[in-house]
């Protein structure tokens, strides 16, 4: 689980901060945290709802994209670059 070791990885090195509850991360970082740890698109949700933020809605294209990539376990950079070509936010 690179994204937990030392700063690795998209989440940025504040997983310790997250995990402790002194930070509340942001929806973007969540997914990405999500996407380095493989988890689908249920446990996505319940991480993201439990956080107090939105759960995935495929009704947006943004989320369609992103929901499509937790379904299929794409790669974050991949899910990062069919963002950009579809003129979306990126997750980082």
């Amino acid at each position: 689980m690179r994204v937990l070791q030392g700063g690795a990885g998209p989440a940025g090195g504040n997983e310790h901060q997250v995990f402790s509850g002194r930070r509340r991360p942001s929806r973007d970082r969540l997914l990405c945290l999500c996407f380095g740890l493989g988890t689908g698109l249920e446990e996505a949700n319940l991480l993201l709802k439990g956080m107090g933020h939105a759960p995935i809605c495929p009704r947006l294209k943004r989320d369609a994209i992103i929901s499509h990539g937790l379904l299929h376990r794409t790669p974050l950079a991949e899910i990062n670059h069919k963002l950009f070509i579809e003129n979306e936010k990126t997750l980082f």
